[in-house]
This record gives structure tokens, sequence and C-alpha cells, in this order.
């Protein structure tokens, strides 16, 4: 009983990951594009992207505030992506990962257009 109890315990100390259904399709979509060159690559960098964010979950503040686009929003660069992502009481809720060639202004816009 002790052992579950300590096991419990240490599992409830690490962070959260969570992942925004937007987040999962521009997981989804780098996946494909880069499935094209080989399941190999596409696993790698999704592997790695996906290293990266349990990292930033970890240390949230690292990465810059965003508030110009969405309040409490932080940005952090990888590779050629970013990974955009909100702070929670638990950890980090990723928000998107967009290329860095993305016009990020125009994405967050046309966001708030939808949801209007």
């Amino acid at each position: 009983m002790r052992g579950k109890n300590m096991d419990d315990e240490i599992q409830s100390s690490y962070p959260t990951l969570q992942f925004t259904a937007s987040a999962r399709i521009d997981i989804g979509e780098t996946w494909q594009y880069f499935g094209e060159f080989g399941e190999d690559v596409a696993e790698k960098l999704i592997r790695q992207i996906i290293e990266k964010c349990e990292a930033l979950s970890t240390n949230p503040k690292i990465g810059r505030a965003r508030n110009d686009l969405i309040l409490n929003l932080r940005q952090f660069p990888f590779k050629n992506y970013n990974i955009f992502y909100f702070q929670t009481e638990s950890g980090i809720e990723i928000y998107r990962v967009l290329h860095s060639s993305r016009n990020v202004i125009q994405v967050f816009d046309d966001a708030i257009d939808d949801i209007k």
C-alpha cells in the first residue's frame, strides 16, 4: 500500500502536457509533409518536437511571452517551428505548432475571426 501511494505521489509531481486539437492537427500535417521524405524522417522530427514540448512543461517560463497574440500565450522556437503554449496549474497546454515561415499574426487573427 505504501509503495502505491508513493508511486501516485511521484506521478502527480510530474508536469502535465496537453495538446489542443489545433496543435494535434499542426503536428499531423507536419508528419504528412515530412512523411513524403520517408517515415523515419517524419517520426524523428515529430519525436523531437514532442520531446521539446515535454522539456517546456518542466520549465514553462522559458518561452517568450506573446500577449500581443493572446493573453498568457508563450512561444518557443524549435528548429524551423514555433511552439505556442499556455502554462497551466499542472504543466502546459500546447496551443499551436507552426512552421516559422507561417504568418503568425494572420494565423492568430484567423483563429479569432473563427470564434466570432
